[in-house]
């Protein structure tokens, strides 16, 4: 049968709803798209050896970015990221209800500046120009090093004795963070990471392997702590973990970066220091290289720094004690 022009019926245009586009079944939630910029996002967090406060801190931030910019990357340029640094200083407020501190904002424009760069690096045919490479970080006064002075290490000391299931693994704990180590390292050490003189870090924060000295008497309590879960007939190889846990849910296991703080904090209790973390030992250890005489360079090896701003803070205390030092030798008194 043939058809001519004026024979075909008239053609509807009927517009579709885009919200009927997305099927679901009876009783279903409809869930929005996903946005293929997280998914860069989470390919990132993934690809990158983050410790896991770092990760919750760039997993954060960015998100917050993306609900403030529906820009794909490919579009972004420095004045959006400008306009956001803005956005950060004049319109985000804390819990509190307080503007965001400069080192929050840092915070965020860093974990963007990281991001971006894997971005370029990974997906150069997406993003060929790192649109944050302008964006500057606020200038914020190094804080000062929060090391524990003699008298509360001598407390420390003291409240270890006090312990009882756990005084043995925790005065273990106790000489192995007075070295210098981050949580997040002591979690992954294993018996096999000490030779009897020396600990070995083959993951750290700078993904740069690390071998950490001990004092001969942390030698000792560590050698006498694995001894003694031996003679509790405990199986010990070298991928054994080098710290256990004694909670109930967890006893014999590797005690865990939450395990180590409420340790640390249950020894601040006994010893009446307040705000007691792993990272007072850290930064003791620092503080105390330097004061020992220890070139800056060794310090920073030994401690992992690997901003060498970061480090600055403990060199300031050093210099202050070296400068007042100085002083009194110019005017014939001892320093007291």
């Amino acid at each position: 049968m043939n058809y001519s022009a004026d024979s075909l019926p008239e053609i509807k245009l009927i517009p579709l709803d885009r919200e009927a586009l997305h099927f679901t079944q009876p009783g279903e939630t409809r869930r929005p798209p996903t946005d293929i910029r997280w998914v860069k996002v989470l390919e990132f967090l993934r690809s990158n050896n983050l410790a896991l406060n770092s990760r919750k801190l760039y997993e954060r931030e960015l998100k917050r970015f993306l609900a403030w910019s529906e820009l794909h990357y490919h579009e972004l340029r420095p004045r959006h990221l400008a306009l956001y640094k803005e956005y950060l200083r004049d319109e985000i407020r804390t819990d509190a209800g307080n503007p965001l501190s400069k080192s929050s904002i840092n915070a965020g424009i860093a974990a963007l500046k990281s991001f971006f760069k894997w971005m370029c690096y990974t997906y150069p045919e997406i993003i060929a120009t790192n649109p944050t490479l302008g964006i500057k970080l606020e200038k914020v006064p190094l804080p000062p090093a929060q090391s524990l002075t003699p008298e509360q290490m001598e407390q420390v000391w003291t409240a270890l004795e006090l312990l009882q299931e756990t005084k043995q693994r925790d005065t273990a704990l106790v000489h192995i963070l007075s070295h210098g180590l981050r949580a997040g390292e002591v979690v992954q050490l294993n018996v096999g990471s000490f030779d009897g003189k020396l600990l070995f870090l083959p993951d750290t924060k700078t993904n740069e392997p690390r071998l950490v000295p001990l004092r001969k008497e942390s030698r000792e309590v560590l050698a006498e702590y694995l001894r003694s879960r031996q003679q509790r007939s405990e199986v010990l190889n070298s991928l054994s973990p080098l710290m256990i846990s004694h909670h109930a849910s967890y006893k014999g296991e590797r005690l865990s970066y939450h395990g180590i703080y409420f340790a640390v904090e249950k020894i601040g209790e006994i010893a009446h220091i307040e705000d007691l973390h792993p990272h007072s030992f850290r930064h003791t250890y620092a503080t105390d290289l330097l004061l020992l005489g220890v070139d800056p360079s060794h310090a920073r090896k030994l401690t992992g720094h690997q901003s060498e701003k970061a480090f600055r803070r403990y060199t300031l205390r050093s210099e202050q004690e070296a400068a007042i030092a100085a002083y009194y030798r110019a005017i014939g008194e001892e320093a007291e």
